[in-house]
């Protein structure tokens, strides 16, 4: 299991990302999702998410976790399961609000902990952005997975994302 992406720091894989090959779904969604984007002036999910987000494995340690946070450039780790489905996304104010007394108890605090009883929005790449948004508000965070059709991580939408779309938006 050394090469599941969440081990190894790797980003989430194009076969993911894209789409299974041989499974109808996915990749042909987030084409028709971008071409609804396109045609009707209406960004989704798809359209506008970050295609790699740094992921970890709920197995890994909250100490294991911070470092590879701390490397990455962005501001959220998206855990999952060994199957690719997201159980939460974290940040480093979480991460350091959850570190627990002790020289060595964060190399013993299992990614799993942390998110547990933790809502988990998630949002399909041929959402709407208006969806999305209200996924977020309603689950008190700023940074939403998208997933396939079984719940497997494509992406990710941040309230950055939502914020640079308002940005761009010009009233007439």
């Amino acid at each position: 299991m050394a090469s599941h992406p969440a081990r190894t720091g790797r980003p989430v894989p194009d076969d993911v990302e894209a789409g299974v090959p041989g499974r109808p779904g996915e990749g042909a969604r987030s084409a028709s999702a971008a071409a609804v984007g396109a045609v009707y002036g209406v960004p989704t999910a798809g359209d506008v998410m970050h295609r790699r987000p740094p992921v970890a494995d709920q197995d890994i340690s909250l100490w294991d976790a911070w470092g590879r946070l701390r490397g990455a450039d962005c501001r959220h780790l998206v855990v999952v399961d060994s199957r690719l489905r997201p159980v939460g996304v974290l940040e480093e104010r979480d991460l350091a609000l959850q570190w627990p007394p002790g020289p060595f108890e964060a190399h013993r605090l299992p990614l799993r902990q942390v998110v547990r009883g933790r809502a988990r929005p998630q949002a399909r790449s041929s959402d709407d952005m208006a969806t999305v948004a209200r996924a977020m508000l309603a689950g008190r965070t700023d940074a939403v997975p998208v997933v396939d059709d079984d719940g497997r991580l494509l992406g990710l939408v941040t309230a950055r994302h939502c914020t640079e779309l308002v940005a761009r938006h010009t009233i007439t």
